[in-house]
Formats: C-alpha cells, sequence, structure tokens
C-alpha cells in the first residue's frame, strides 16, 4: 500500500496521489489477472490500428495515383473515425477489465 507522509513535505506523487482519491474514490490495486488482461486489449488495439493503417494507406495509396483527392480525404477521415472507434472500444474493454461497469 501506499504509506502515508504525516511530517513534513509532500512529494508530488503524494499529492496527485491525494487528488486522485478525492476526485475518484479510493485507488484500488490491480490484480496480476487483470494487469494481464489490460495489456492484451493494449496489444490488440495496436494490432486493430495497425490493420486499419495498412488497409486504409494502401486506398489512400490508390486514390492519390489516380489523381482523386476527395477520395483521398474521404479515406483519411474514415480511418480516423475507425482508429478513434478501436480506441473508445478498447477503453470500454478496459473500464470493464478494472470493474467500472
Amino acid at each position: 500500500m501506499i504509506e502515508k507522509k504525516t511530517e513534513g513535505l509532500k512529494s508530488a506523487l503524494d499529492l496527485a496521489m491525494e487528488r486522485l482519491e478525492k476526485k475518484s474514490g479510493k485507488i484500488m490495486a490491480l490484480s496480476d489477472d487483470q494487469k494481464k488482461a489490460l495489456a492484451e486489449i493494449d496489444s490488440q488495439l495496436k494490432a486493430k490500428i495497425a490493420e486499419i493503417e495498412i488497409l486504409k494507406g494502401k486506398q489512400i495509396a490508390e486514390a492519390r495515383t489516380k489523381g482523386d483527392v476527395e477520395e483521398v480525404q474521404k479515406v483519411e477521415a474514415q480511418k480516423l473515425a475507425d482508429i478513434g472507434r478501436a480506441r473508445s472500444h478498447a477503453e470500454s474493454d478496459k473500464d470493464r477489465v478494472r470493474g467500472g461497469t
């Protein structure tokens, strides 16, 4: 557990932890299984983003070759939206692992 200092100045970490506790409630340590699950979610997210980058990058390159500026912009917007959805989904999964809904 985190040792509380009763005398003297507090470190920046102690102050940050206190603010976080006030804002979010008591901080719970993660179990090894939770840490592994979070790492797996991160790994899957990185793979999904790489997949999106490759697929959309190919489509962007094809559109550029054709000189279709509108298509390039459309695919780039789709790429950003897809990456945003993947990140949002991963954060939802992480919240479930942590026990927050």
